[in-house]
């Protein structure tokens, strides 16, 4: 299950890592932009480009997700279950609602990944072990960060 602050981490840092297992048993992470909560026991992300992703999982739908606030030093591990709904299937339709923030990309889907959420952890860096702070690890991070884009 969510928590409030893992559901916090989830929404501003869109871009998840999703793995998945190949059918030949080999390990594979994609990265998805379009994730949304729907509940504190659901995540939801649009199928674009994903034909891998959802012939993995309907071979296996067991998935891991990990969305990372690099600036915050911190990450959220979810571990859960995913189904897969067509574009032809009438769930489809009354998934539209949850997606209004990706606007027309959403017409574009071929369909939509549900995942029901099994294990849900918030991990930090270790540097909160040493007393770090949470808005002084984003600044001098963002500070690196922009510094290396010059």
């Amino acid at each position: 299950m969510l928590t409030k602050e893992m559901e916090k981490l989830v929404k501003e840092n869109t871009i998840g890592l999703v793995a998945t297992v190949t059918p030949d048993g080999y390990p594979a992470v994609s990265p998805k932009a379009t994730t949304i909560v729907l509940d504190s026991t659901h995540l939801a992300f649009i199928d674009l480009r994903s034909p891998k992703t959802k012939r993995n999982i309907k071979a296996n739908p067991f998935v891991e997700l990990n969305y990372i606030d690099v600036f915050r030093r911190q990450a959220c591990r979810i571990k859960g279950k995913a189904t897969y709904i067509e574009r032809d299937d009438k769930k489809f339709d009354g998934m539209s609602k949850n997606f209004t923030a990706w606007g027309s990309l959403f017409e574009k889907a071929k369909g939509v990944f549900v995942v029901e959420i099994l294990n849900a952890q918030k991990i930090l860096s270790p540097a909160y072990d040493d007393g770090a702070d949470e808005e002084l690890l984003k600044s001098e991070w963002l500070a690196k960060y922009n510094t290396q884009l010059s």
